[in-house]
């Protein structure tokens, strides 16, 4: 990396280059698929500003779980913020049930079907200089009876600096039910933790808004055929195969997703989280869909060294995860804003894409970020991240679910 010499009074000292950015999101499409698919059974944008009373329960934390405009994702509208006390351990959450369910009847979405599979996904941004594992994050289950016994819960828990799916069964070896209330953890069966690699806890990855996606698929009754699969910006993260849910047992299907702000052991400094495009459908719901022609917005510009300034970013554009194929590329961009539009007039495609205009339709991209001081000073490359799926093209612009390729199952 290239380092400057800034000329201080009398003497030469090395300045600081600056810290890594990150892509903090790409405005999506205004219409997405799931704004009103048949497929999906819950979507909250918060951009409404209040909690709607659609939730079996939220746990506001004495406003400390609120809706807030200042972080939303995309830049406008509203988003969920979580913010913890030094040491609080609950900061909020939100309750959703649905088809089956035997608790909170009034409330119900979809009442009466019976799902054996299920997709959730929620955008979720750490503030930055986030620090620590806020333990928990969301889960589905199966409410058997009227007490809140589960048959099954697919949890979506914090561990360490990543995710980690961590399935449980309430349903014993002769497929009787066996829990008697909520996280009766005496009569639980742990099917195995399976732990994500990207490090969603880690200060260098806060102050970005990550898609977060989860879906569970009961077993096919006597079979050990159940799936588990966590996706991060739509890369699969985690995956668990082979889980025997809930063995024979058919009374209920999986019929609840709950997101709850819970550090088991505190958080060690005041500090927000926040949530934004909740969704529950039962087809795969992947990012947020994105014109061909997207807008890319970075995190702020952070240095240091003391009042020192941007001066130019660059971002890169790639067709894979590994950047092999970077198919859109702004070159030094001269410039102290934090957004740009990846177009011909910003940038020049390569690549696979070169001497076009503008992405393709109906597909996953990956984008990386790095930015220059006063001082022409280059700080390190972010990571590539999956932020953009580009919507379709034709007149159906937002088809529901994903597109093939994101459709195969991954490898246990």
């Amino acid at each position: 990396m290239y380092v400057a010499a800034l000329w201080l009074g009398a003497g030469a000292v090395l300045a600081a280059p600056p810290d890594r950015p990150g892509i903090d999101y790409v405005v999506p499409a205004a219409q997405q698929p799931y704004h009103a698919a048949t497929n999906v059974i819950w979507y909250d944008s918060f951009d409404s500003g209040s909690v709607t009373n659609v939730y079996c329960e939220y746990g506001n934390d004495e406003g400390d779980y609120v809706p807030v405009s200042y972080e939303a994702f995309g830049g406008t509208g509203y988003c969920m913020r979580a913010r913890w006390q030094v040491g609080e351990v609950g900061a909020g959450d939100l309750k959703v049930v649905f088809g089956d369910s035997p608790v909170y009847s009034a409330k119900r979405l979809r009442p009466g079907e019976k799902f054996q599979e299920l997709y959730w996904r929620m955008y979720v941004k750490y503030q930055r200089g986030w620090t620590g594992n806020p333990a928990k994050l969301s889960r589905a289950t199966s409410f058997a009876e009227s007490n809140w016994s589960q048959a099954m819960i697919a949890h979506v828990w914090g561990g360490g600096d990543r995710l980690v799916l961590d399935p449980a069964s309430g349903i014993n070896a002769a497929s009787q039910l066996v829990t008697t209330q909520y996280n009766d953890f005496d009569n639980l069966s742990w099917l195995g933790i399976r732990s994500g690699t990207f490090p969603i806890h880690t200060t260098a990855e806060s102050g970005q808004w990550i898609c977060v996606e989860a879906r569970a698929k009961l077993n096919t009754p006597g079979n050990a055929d159940g799936i588990f699969t966590l996706w991060i910006d739509g890369v699969v993260d985690a995956h668990g195969s082979g889980l025997n849910w809930i063995k024979s047992w058919q009374e209920k299907g999986l019929n609840a997703v709950f997101h709850a702000n819970y550090w088991n052991s505190g958080s060690p400094v005041e500090q927000e989280r926040y949530i934004d495009d909740f969704v529950i459908a039962t087809e795969p719901i992947g990012p947020a869909r994105c014109p061909v022609n997207p807008t890319v917005v970075k995190t702020a510009f952070s240095d240091p060294d003391g009042g020192d300034s941007q001066s130019a970013f660059r971002v890169q554009v790639a067709a894979d995860s590994a950047g092999s194929d970077v198919v859109w590329d702004t070159g030094t961009r001269l410039s102290v804003g934090d957004a740009v539009v990846v177009d011909a007039a910003n940038g020049t495609f390569s690549g696979s894409l070169a001497g076009r205009t503008a992405l393709e339709p109906a597909t996953h991209y990956f984008a990386r970020v790095c930015t220059r001081d006063a001082a022409s000073n280059w700080s390190d490359w972010s990571a590539w991240r999956g932020v953009l799926m580009t919507q379709a093209a034709g007149p159906d612009a937002n088809p529901p679910g994903e597109p093939t390729a994101l459709r195969v199952e991954p490898a246990p």
